[in-house]
């Protein structure tokens, strides 16, 4: 049995704590013991307690908070020991570590044999500065790995530390031929005939929401001039996600705009299959991303793509959508009102969704993570092995 220590800062709904929480509930009990080591809890926790698994939380700061004070910065160096102290207790044999900055010294001076890093986007690449310690790092996108790459001399790590495992979607339960579309949409208080838009991400800066309140109203103004009233398609936008502190702004903003009428924010759902089922069109407009889970979900749930050029997107996208400038909302608006025209093309491109997703099979990434904590198990195994045969000669 492979004891494996996954840290990180916070369990947070998002996309790292997210693929983070898909590992631990995927990985086979009858090889690995997770043990969740976070240095802040969060609304993801409840899951993770609900898998029965040993949870240790080092600082009740919540994840919403985004000023750092000198306060939590002792508590981050207290943390340390204590962070250290725990893994050497609960024995640990691999720990894989998602943006943890202290969780290599943390494992190296529990004498934790093996250390696998996480990078879950560009914006994490070198949270970890110094990976000369790590046996392997695993890269959520091939862009991923060629920034970290292009930085390896600063960063102290080798080529052959680097492997890419892709995010996974359920494709079980993202599945569209489970969802009953007239009844999603009427669960939502959709007509028949409205153009739905969904977005799903944190009400953050980063996710760049004003972009798409734009693009919305354009497609509003063009709907009221180009239809007469008794064939108009009425827009609809649904943004889900937990605030991250924009919630207050987005909404102001969107009553500036006068779409208040038709975009709702629905806030965090369990119920994303449905939601996506009941959509038209999936937009993502953020200014900076990985490979988002949302955007593998809404391709699964066979749904044509609108999305800005940032990050790992650009490897999702192929033949399914729309690659817009991110500073470019009339951008994202063209290619709206060119789904909502054309169902033949908002059909095809969502075909392509379909098939591009098997390529993000859940299955898949879970046998990869399993390889690669075996290899770095048996890897520090040797290691340590060769070391103890080189003192027993050299006494």
């Amino acid at each position: 049995m492979i004891r494996v220590g996954f840290i990180c800062d916070t369990f947070e709904l998002g996309g790292q704590e997210q693929g983070c929480l898909e590992v631990m509930r995927r990985l086979d009990r009858a090889k690995f013991q997770p043990y969740l080591f976070s240095f802040r809890p969060g609304s993801l926790l409840p899951e993770v307690q609900a898998l029965g698994l040993p949870i240790s939380i080092g600082y009740n700061k919540p994840a919403f908070e985004t000023m750092w004070t000198e306060q939590d910065e002792c508590a981050r160096r207290d943390y340390l020991k204590r962070l250290s102290d725990e893994l050497c207790a609960a024995a640990i044999d691999v720990c894989l570590i998602y943006a943890w900055r202290d969780g290599v010294k943390a494992a190296r001076d529990a004498g934790v044999g093996a250390v696998v890093e996480r990078v879950a986007g560009l914006g994490l690449t070198s949270r970890l500065r110094d990976k000369s310690l790590c046996h392997r790092i695993i890269c959520e996108s091939k862009t991923t790995r060629d920034v970290i790459l292009a930085q390896r001399h600063l960063l102290k790590c080798r080529r052959e530390q680097l492997v890419v495992i892709p995010n996974g979607v359920d494709l079980n339960r993202f599945n569209p031929e489970l969802y009953e579309r007239s009844r999603c949409r009427r669960a939502l208080g959709l007509e028949q005939n409205d153009f739905v838009v969904c977005s799903i991400a944190r009400l953050a800066p980063e996710k760049n929401h004003g972009h798409l309140l734009q693009a919305l109203r354009y497609l509003i103004d063009n709907e009221s001039e180009a239809h007469a009233s008794d064939r108009r398609k009425n827009i609809r936008g649904l943004i889900v996600g937990p605030d991250n502190g924009c919630a207050h702004q987005l909404k102001a903003e969107a009553e500036r705009l006068g779409v208040t009428q038709q975009v709702r924010f629905l806030g965090p759902r369990s119920d994303i299959p449905e939601i996506l089922r009941a959509a038209d069109a999936f937009a993502l407009t953020s200014f900076t991303e990985g490979t988002p889970f949302a955007l593998l979900e809404a391709m699964a749930m066979g749904l044509p793509i609108v999305a800005t050029h940032v990050g790992s997107i650009i490897e999702a996208i192929d033949g399914n959508g729309f690659l817009v400038d991110v500073l470019r909302p009339e951008q994202t608006y063209k290619a709206l009102s060119d789904l909502r025209e054309d169902p033949s093309l908002s059909f095809r491109l969502g075909r392509r969704s379909r098939k591009l997703a098997r390529r993000f099979d859940l299955d898949s990434m879970m046998r990869r993570y399993e390889e690669v904590l075996i290899e770095a198990y048996e890897s520090a195994a040797t290691a340590q092995a060769k070391s103890y045969q080189q003192r027993l000669a050299s006494s």
